[in-house]
This record gives C-alpha cells, structure tokens and sequence, in this order.
C-alpha cells in the first residue's frame, strides 16, 4: 500500500510537467502580461495617465471664461395707474462677455448687453416711447482688501485641485509599482517552486530504494526490522515534504495566473530559470530621493496647508472696492442703439464697497485653529513616512547583502553535504555504514538543496521590493 501510494505520488510529479512547457516566458514577458491583463494595473495606469493630464486643472481658476444668459418676461401684474404706465411690459435681454480672477485678488468683467422692452396700452404723454431698444457696453472691477487679498483664497483652491491630483497620481503609480514586485516575486517563487519538487521527488525515489532495500535485507535475515521502520517512517516523511511542495506550487500557481487575469492552476510556459552567476552579481537597483507613495504623502501636506489657507481666508471678513463703467444707447431700432451704446454721451459710472463678516467669533476662531492643527498633522505624517521610507530602504539592503553572505554559505553547506552523502552511499553500498547513516545524510543532503533553494528565493524576493524605490520599477 505504501509503495503504491508513493508511486501514485511520483506520478503526480511526473504529470505535471508532462502538461507542457512548451515554451519559454521570460520574467519580462511575464510583466508585460501582467500589465496588460491585470484589471488592477490598467485601472491604475489609466488613474495615472488621467491624472497627469488634469495636473493643471487648478489654474483654470485664474484663466479667463466667457460667460452668456438672457431672458424673455412677459409681465402683467397689476400697477397703480394703467392709463399711465399700461397693462403689460414685455422685455427680452441677452448679455454676454468675459471674465477673469487674477492671482493678486481683482475680478474683471467685460459685457455686453441687449435689451428690448415694449410696454402696451401706456399713455403716450407720460410714456412717449413704448417701444425700444437699450445696448449697453459694461466694465466692472472688483479687488479684495481683506479676505482673498492678493488672491490667497484662489490660490488656495487652486492648490487644493492641483494637490489632490497629484496625490491621485502617485497612488496610482505606487500600486502599479507594488502590483508588478508582488507579480515578479510570485514568478521567482514558482520558477524555484519547481526546483523544490525535483529535490523532493528525487529524496522520495531514494527514500523508496532504501526502503525496498532493507526489506530485502530482513527477508534474507540481514537486518534488523528496527532499520526497515526507520527506512519507513523516511519514506513517508519524504511524502510528505512531496506532497506540501506540490500544494504550494498550486497556489503559487493559481496566484502566478491571477496576476495576469487568468482564473485557473495551470501554469504550461518553462519559466526563466535562476541564473546563480547573474544572481551573484546582483546589485542594488538605483533609489529615487522620494518613493510613489512618500511623494503622495508629501502632496497630502500641500492639500492639508492649501485647505487650511482656504479655510483661514473663507473665514474672513469680505471688504471689496468695486467700480463700473458702462456705456448706454437707446433707440426704437436696435441696431441704432447698439451704435449709441458705443458713444460716450450716456455713461453709467458706480463706486461702492461691500462688506460682510461672521458674527460667530468663536466658531471661527476654532474653526481656523483646527485646520492649522490639521496642517501640522500632516507634515509631521509626511516626515515620518520619509523616515519610513529611508528605513524600509536601509533595511532591504541590509536583508539583501546578508541574503547574498548566506547563499554563497549554504552553497558551500550543499557541496558538503552532496560529498558526505555520496561517500556515504559508497560505503553503504560496501557494507562499511549503516542505513540510519545513510538515511539521515540523505535527509541532510535535501534540507541543504532546499535551503539553498530557498536562499536564491529570498534574494529575489528582496531584489523585487527594492525595484519599488527606483524610477525604473519592475521591469
């Protein structure tokens, strides 16, 4: 029973290959599925692209906008003499122009305006003309004094559009980033995952040899049963391992395809093996000063100062100096009153201020207090994930260099180890050892492949996050 059920196992193995690796994927093309077909990434790219193009939305603020409205009235309430003021006022107008914020507080406004008015059943001597057309050419200035002076509150709004892009952005750009070091270390993973199970299937072909070789032994009253049961339980140990490596190539396997948006466990490409010169010789990737996620921590303070400038400034006082100047003309036939409006004998001429402030003094003075906390908040988080990010850095660079000392250590433990058990097996074979000997150099042997296995894993693994702090990422 056991023989067949190891048997089945070595089946297993042999059938997963036999599925096909027909040809090759390389490590880049691998990415380059990945960021195509992973929903994740394409969102994100498109997220990124949009938002670069957007990245200036905030100065629209201070550009200049055309502006339109007009309006029909027929109106029929009642007036105090209709003899003299008529029954009804029909009128019609449509005004139009530009306008402009500029960066130092001053609103302009430049307009032009038709309108047409006709008044029924009025009596002629107090309403000689029932029937007419006024133009009027407008400028208006306005400039702030107190709140938005010099065009802090704009600028403010400005900065908070602008910031919040590009926080938008680099987020965007980091999860792509970490997406494609998660997809290249799932790729190292499996491509070593397979090297494992060769190890293992190799330690259950000699765990069933020795096996088969000791119960000959006791057949023929060489042996004692107690070398059968150790020969036995190694048996079902190396199973074991087998099996636990073959389950964790599955889901390496299921994870491998998910990243690439394929639902399923089937992996039929040969993977990119681990060149052991080329990894030796890795070296550091290049760090850019701020990492994707620590330059969306750094817009993150620019939002928190713009949204505490904008809230210090909205809770101002409103005190404006405001100007017009308008020329006016009036005609029965409108093209006659447009020509008039453009004549200087009927000016309108208008100086004023406005002033409006909240009478909650307490309310506002908190409520500016907050945000100022607010804004000191977030740099202390932006210094902090500069720190972390530094940290984070240093740290995979020491795993890195300390990764590189072990493997050039366990290489040199795995040679040992492959010397011992070869020797061992000789003298086995030459009556000179024991199969408890044997054994456990066998099982010293494996642990060393899989440490070593392991080892070439984890530096990788280590060189695929550190891809994360440089401008070039996962390539």
């Amino acid at each position: 029973m056991q023989a067949r059920s190891s048997r089945a196992l070595l089946a297993l193995c042999a059938l997963i290959p036999s599925i096909g690796f027909s040809t090759q994927l390389a490590l880049t093309d691998y990415l380059a599925q990945v960021q195509e077909k992973n929903q994740g990434i394409v969102a994100n790219k498109l997220v990124a692209e949009g938002t670069s193009e957007r990245e200036n939305e905030g100065r629209l603020i201070f550009r200049p906008s055309i502006f339109a409205n007009g309006q029909i009235t027929v109106d029929k309430k009642p007036v105090a003499n209709p003899a003299v003021q008529g029954d009804r006022a029909d009128s019609q107008y449509l005004t139009a122009g530009l306008m402009e914020n500029f960066n130092f507080g001053l609103k302009a406004q430049v307009g032009y305006t038709i309108f047409h008015t006709k008044i029924y059943n009025a009596g002629q001597t107090f309403v000689p003309i029932s029937d007419y057309n006024d133009g009027i050419a407008k400028i208006e200035l306005s400039q702030s004094l107190w709140r938005n002076i010099w065009g802090r509150e704009n600028k403010a709004q400005a900065d908070l559009i602008d910031t919040q892009t590009k926080t938008a952005k680099h987020i965007a750009n980091f999860t792509v980033l970490t997406t494609l070091a998660t997809a290249e270390s799932i790729y190292w993973s499996l491509s070593q995952s397979r090297k494992v199970i060769k190890v293992q299937q190799d330690n259950l072909t000699r765990a069933q040899q020795i096996r088969s070789w000791n119960q000959r032994r006791i057949t023929s009253g060489l042996a004692e049963k107690s070398d059968f049961l150790q020969a036995d339980s190694n048996l079902r140990l190396s199973e074991y391992q087998l099996q636990n490596a073959l389950q964790q190539q599955n889901i390496l396997q299921r994870n491998f395809n998910s990243m690439r948006g394929i639902d399923g466990n089937a992996v039929t490409e040969e993977l990119q093996p681990v060149a052991v010169n080329e990894l030796k010789s890795l070296t550091p990737p290049s760090k850019t000063e701020l990492r994707e996620d620590t330059k969306a921590a750094f817009e993150q303070q620019n939002f928190a100062k713009a949204n505490a400038a904008l809230a210090i400034e909205r809770n101002k006082p409103t005190f404006e100096v405001f100007g017009s100047y308008a020329f006016n003309g009036r005609n029965p036939e409108r093209g006659e009153a447009i020509s008039n409006s453009f004549g200087s004998d009927h000016t309108t001429t208008a100086l004023g201020l406005r002033f409006v402030a909240p009478l909650d003094f307490g309310t506002v003075s908190d409520t500016i207090n907050g945000y100022k906390k607010e804004k000191i908040a977030a740099e202390y988080n932006y210094q902090r994930k500069v720190f972390d990010q530094d940290r984070e850095w240093n740290d995979l660079l020491t795993k890195f260099h300390d990764a590189k000392v072990r493997l050039d250590l366990v290489e040199k433990i795995d040679e040992a180890q492959r010397s011992k058990t070869l020797n061992e097996r000789t003298r086995l074979n030459n009556g000179r050892t024991t199969t408890f000997q044997v054994l456990n150099f066998e099982l010293d042997l494996a642990a060393a492949d899989v440490q070593r296995i392991q080892t070439e894993t984890d530096l990788l693994n280590i060189y695929a996050q550190l891809k994360i702090f440089s401008a070039e990422g996962a390539k």
